[in-house]
């Protein structure tokens, strides 16, 4: 029996906390989306933290985005 190994390839952002999280648990936001997305967050009385990159980029959780209905 062959086994194949793929080859895995790690993609991590930091948190504002300092915490390395895969970015298959990320969505990368730009200004605007965030904005509107935190405002969807709080009329729905849901939480989202939008983080901030080590470049200005704003990303968020995805299981937190999913739990706002757009």
């Amino acid at each position: 029996m062959e086994m194949i190994d793929e080859e895995r390839k790690w993609h991590l952002v930091r948190n504002d906390n300092g915490e390395w999280i895969s970015d298959e648990n990320v969505v990368f936001l730009i200004k605007e989306e965030a904005m509107s997305l935190q405002v969807k967050a709080r009329l729905a009385g849901k939480r989202l933290s939008i983080q901030h990159g080590y470049d200005g980029e704003l990303w968020c959780y995805k299981h937190e985005k999913k739990t706002i209905k757009i």
